[in-house]
Parts: C-alpha cells; sequence; structure tokens
C-alpha cells in the first residue's frame, strides 16, 4: 500500500542462531528459547548464558557431533583396557544414550573433558560445554533416583559411571581445595555408595545389553579371590596397621566397628594383591592391566561400613584411605586419574596427628610422597 508505514520490528541482536538462521524473533530465555523449546532442537544457550558455537544452518548441533565422534573414536578407549569392555563403552552405552537424554549428555560430557585435557588452546571451551552437559544431565536424572525400578536403575547405574568419569577428570590443581566435600575428601569417593543401591535395584543381568559390563566386573572379583593374587610388599605393612587399629580402646569394645577395619584391612590386601598380579610381567597376559574396576571394587565392598568413617572423619578409616590412595596411583597413567593418588594423600597426611601419620609411613614411602614439611626444611 501507497504512503503506509512498514511495521517497526525489534530485532534481537543477541538470539540464538537457531532462530536467526530462521529469521524469527528470539525471547533469549535460557537454558533454552521458547521456539527452540516448540520445535524441541537444542538451543545454543547454555546454563551459564554462554552461547554454544558451531550451530548449521540446518539445526545441526555441530559442536554436540563433534563431541560423540570424539567419544566413539577417541574417549572409549580410555575408559577400559579390555577389549570387551571398550566395545561396550564405544558402541553399547551410546546405543542406550540415544533412548536416554541425561545419559546421553553424561557421555558428551565426558568427552567434553577429554578433550579440555589434550586441547589446552580450547579448555574453556570445551569446559563449558562439559559443564553445561552435567548439569543438564544431572538435573533430569536426580529426580528419577527416587522412584527408579530394575529397568530405570540400569540407566541410572550407567549415568552413575560415566558421572564418575565426569568427577575424576575435571581439571584441577593439587592446591584446589573445591573438589573436596566437608570430610576433607571428594564427593566421588562417596558416590559409589549410590552405585551399590543401584545395582541391587536392578540385579546382575544373565543377558541384555549391560551383561558384559557385570560379567567383567565379576571376572576381576573372581581374579582378586584367587591365590595368584594372594601377596604383595604392602600386606606386611596392611597387617601391621590391623594390629595397631585393633588395639585401640575404642574399637576392642565395638565388635562392629572392629569387624569393619578388619573386613577393610582384608580386602585390600586382596587388592593390593591383584595389582601385584597385574603388574608382573608374567601374569600380564592373563590378569590383564590394573584397571579402575580393581581399584573400586574395594570402595564398593566398604561402603556401607567404612566411608561414613571416613566422613567423620576417624583417623584409623583415613588411614586405611592412605594406602588405597596408592592403588590410585597406579591408575595415574589415565588422564581421568592423574593427580588423584598424590592429593588425597596429602589430604589424608593433612587431616592426621603426629602419631597416625607413622602408620601410614609405608604408603607414602610407596607413592613417593614427600609430607610438605619435609619440602621446608629443604
Amino acid at each position: 500500500m501507497v504512503g503506509s508505514k512498514r511495521r517497526a520490528h525489534n530485532k534481537s541482536r543477541l538470539g540464538c542462531k537457531n532462530c536467526k538462521s530462521r529469521k524469527i524473533k528470539c525471547d533469549e530465555a535460557r537454558p533454552s528459547c521458547s521456539n527452540c523449546k516448540r520445535r524441541e532442537v537444542t538451543c545454543d544457550f547454555t546454563i551459564g548464558g554462554t552461547p554454544q558455537p558451531s550451530l548449521s544452518a540446518s539445526g545441526l548441533n555441530m559442536t554436540d557431533l563433534e563431541l560423540l565422534h570424539n567419544y566413539t573414536t577417541t574417549t572409549y578407549l580410555t575408559l577400559a583396557a579390555d577389549l570387551t569392555m571398550r566395545e561396550f563403552y564405544r558402541t553399547t552405552i551410546v546405543q542406550i544414550g540415544f533412548d536416554c537424554d541425561y545419559l546421553m549428555r553424561a557421555i558428551l560430557a565426558v568427552s567434553s573433558l577429554h578433550l579440555a585435557h589434550n586441547r589446552r588452546e580450547r579448555r574453556d571451551r570445551y569446559q563449558a560445554q562439559a559443564i553445561m552437559h552435567q548439569q543438564t544431565a544431572t538435573e533430569a536424572a536426580m529426580p528419577l533416583l527416587s522412584s527408579a525400578d530394575p529397568v530405570s536403575a540400569q540407566k541410572l547405574f550407567l549415568f552413575t559411571i560415566m558421572t564418575n568419569y565426569y568427577a575424576l577428570g575435571w581439571p584441577r590443581t593439587p592446591s584446589d581445595r573445591l573438589f573436596l566435600g566437608t570430610s576433607g575428601f571428594p564427593e566421588w569417593i562417596y558416590f559409589l555408595r549410590g552405585i551399590k543401591s543401584l545395582i541391587e535395584l536392578a540385579g546382575v543381568p544373565e543377558s541384555g545389553p549391560l551383561q558384559p559390563l557385570f560379567a567383567h566386573s565379576i571376572d576381576r572379583y573372581v581374579l582378586r579371590e584367587g591365590p595368584a593374587a594372594s601377596t604383595s610388599p604392602a600386606h606386611a605393612a596392611l597387617g601391621e596397621l590391623g594390629a595397631i587399629i585393633a588395639s585401640r580402646p575404642r574399637i576392642a569394645a565395638n565388635e562392629h566397628l572392629a569387624q569393619t577395619y578388619t573386613t577393610a584391612i582384608a580386602e585390600l590386601k586382596k587388592s593390593f594383591g591383584q595389582a601385584e598380579l597385574a603388574r608382573s610381567s608374567n601374569n600380564i597376559c592373563a590378569a590383564g592391566p590394573y584397571e579402575m574396576t580393581d581399584a573400586f571394587i574395594w570402595v564398593y565392598i566398604v561402603a556401607e561400613d567404612l566411608l561414613p568413617l571416613l566422613r567423620v572423619p576417624e583417623r584409623e578409616a583415613v588411614a586405611v584411605f592412605a594406602y588405597f590412595c596408592v592403588l590410585l596411583g597406579r591408575l595415574e597413567g589415565h588422564w581421568w586419574m592423574q593427580g588423584w593418588g598424590l592429593q588425597l594423600m596429602a589430604q589424608a597426611y593433612e587431616i592426621l596427628d603426629e602419631e597416625a601419620r607413622l602408620w601410614i609411613s609405608w604408603a607414602m614411602d610407596e607413592m613417593g610422597f614427600v609430607p610438605p614439611s619435609a619440602l621446608d626444611r629443604m
């Protein structure tokens, strides 16, 4: 119409890339604008308000595709040494993730941390992606825990596994205390208690997609129970620690407490025996390399009784845990475990008094841990 004025249009310069590509107004709502919610597509706003890069004109989220590609070609190789388990992490867990948004996001979060570890020049970007995916996954998964059934428990179980890798792999410095809980130890240690509950609810599958995962764990558990894994240089030191703890009047007077420590040390001896077996060149083919499953079987076994004492923290429990730090040090070659053994040993040393520090001298020597006071004198 001649002479008519064109209606003013408040064009957003900060809208998401989906809306920009479709040339429609974006309301800039976070973490997802209304248009993206209505179309059920991934919006390129993160929870923290930082745009996700690389959204193609067709609406494909190129960043997520990059993360998935990295996971299925590289990251999965770093999560396990056993070939069957590598295949499980490469294909099975991803296939389940396609039907479970929070699991897929947990997978992408781990992949993003892996990229942040390897591509330092783009570390901030990948860390932002990891935070966004893990936060979104956690917000979706956590409410489901209280009403989980045997079917959903399996997916939640896989989610907790990937979340544990995420917690382990997050970049930190030796002096960074943000990763330490109120007890002085990181929450991922206690996370195994939740995994144990989910396993009990889901049951051990005799068939189906999760069967290889459980079968592998059972095989590793049987190996640590066998005679081949019965000796280790740590056994003598652990025996001395057990005798010291058993002689404490407070513990000797409490049958349940005494049994808790007896079991924790006996099981730790088995873990060290298995680690020694894996390190032996004569047995490497039969035992395979030492892996996270081997170390965390001990945490799984003592989760109900010892871990609450670590939360207090009781110095006897801290001393036992200091020996476990040596096993974590055996996993130092993995990007997601680098530095944890020494950092937790330092935390145990800080918590213990002078007398109790003598109890863990073998563990400190085995790890090459030098107390801060000794460094000050050098």
